[in-house]
């Protein structure tokens, strides 16, 4: 193996154990999310896990950010799609969350996360964090940054609604959502292909 392999193995183990663990939290829920659940998913054994991974909470951190990260390049490529800049991420972070059908693995790994978050609070900074990466563009006025928040609120709103599954919201009132609150966007009333 060369020494450039070497170097890239690490982050390879590192991202197929994440994978991994999205998996058997989808899967599985709360209940079945543990460290031998995912050691056993991986092509690893579960000293690699541990070795990158030593504890339950650092896998979760570990997944956190993988998600985050997930999540912030979702919204920047939605953002790029819409051609007015004024606002452009805080639309783009309601049209990742809103435009589509939560399944239940979505469930699933949000209600994890979720847990997690509330039980460790260094999990929810982790996550505000990411969210934190894509309101930096966002309007500095008064009625341009509101706006922006009321945006994510609504989006926040919606995801946890669907983690719970409070109302349902059919694919049709989805796109109507899209075109009451962003009205005159074309970027925004249709999905990317």
């Amino acid at each position: 193996m060369n020494a450039l392999a070497r170097r890239r193995a690490p982050e390879t183990t590192r991202a197929e154990i994440l994978d991994k663990a999205v998996e058997v939290a989808s899967e599985g829920g709360t209940g079945g999310f543990t460290l031998d659940a995912v050691a056993a998913r991986t092509s690893f054994s579960k000293g690699a896990v541990l070795h990158h991974f030593p504890t339950k909470t650092a896998l979760l951190e570990g997944m956190v950010d993988h998600l985050g990260q997930m999540f912030t390049e979702a919204i920047l490529t939605e953002a790029a799609r819409d051609p007015e800049p004024y606002g452009r991420n805080a639309r783009a972070y309601l049209r990742v969350t809103i435009n589509d059908t939560v399944t239940p693995a979505d469930v699933s790994v949000g209600r994890i996360i979720l847990a997690a978050c509330a039980m460790e609070p260094s999990l929810a900074a982790r996550w505000t964090k990411w969210v934190r990466e894509v309101t930096k563009d966002d309007p500095c006025d008064p009625v341009g940054a509101d706006d922006a928040l009321l945006l994510r609120l609504l989006a926040d709103g919606l995801w946890m609604s669907d983690l719970f599954g409070v109302h349902e919201i059919s694919p049709e009132q989805r796109k109507a959502m899209l075109s009451l609150l962003t009205p005159g966007h074309p970027a925004m009333l249709e999905p990317a292909e």
